[in-house]
């Protein structure tokens, strides 16, 4: 039965986990990888996955993983003698993060601003903190805070303009 289930979803899912660990690195044979590394978690857990929720569990998963790869990139350059494929893993994190472009030289950056925010307004740290660095949509992370949609990003918004006061010329925020 676990074998059935795990080859359904294999069959079904695996070049959508490739597509999504493509879109984020920008490598084939990473993407690659990564979905081997998705689908072998995928079966290690495979009883803790609700039945039918399977697709969602895999992107979230996928997502996580590239985005651990291009981490794992950034801080070993040396791992890669194309720079053009680093710049362009760089270039894919920096489109996942969401409210902060990053590069492996500014992540004290992140680190202070993050800290400043969990001390100044822990609420917009939460916020930011769910979306930016958890990656949940708008509408998980108002779940998971209790509140409304548009108070979360309210919450944001006031963030945004807290870390421009604050840090300035420093950081580049997006949107």
């Amino acid at each position: 039965m676990k074998n059935e289930r795990f080859c359904d979803c294999y069959v079904k899912y695996q070049r959508y986990v490739i597509r999504i660990a493509y879109e984020r690195v920008k490598d084939h044979e990473a993407a690659e990888d990564i979905s081997q590394t998705v689908f072998l978690s995928f079966y290690q857990h495979m009883d803790n996955v609700v039945p039918g929720a399977e697709k969602c569990w895999l992107f979230r998963c996928a997502k996580n993983a590239a985005v651990d790869y291009i981490r794992k990139i950034c801080r070993k350059p040396e791992l890669w003698m194309d720079e053009e494929v680093l710049e362009s893993a760089a270039n894919g994190m920096q489109g996942s993060v969401g409210m902060v472009d990053i590069s492996m030289d500014n992540e004290d950056l992140i680190v202070r601003i993050l800290d400043e925010l969990r001390e100044t307004h822990p609420l917009w740290y939460e916020a930011v903190y769910l979306i930016c660095v958890e990656e949940l949509t708008y509408e998980e992370a108002s779940r998971q805070l209790g509140v409304k949609a548009g108070v979360l990003r309210s919450r944001i918004h006031r963030a945004r303009v807290f870390v421009r006061e604050q840090f300035g010329e420093e950081v580049c925020l997006r949107y």
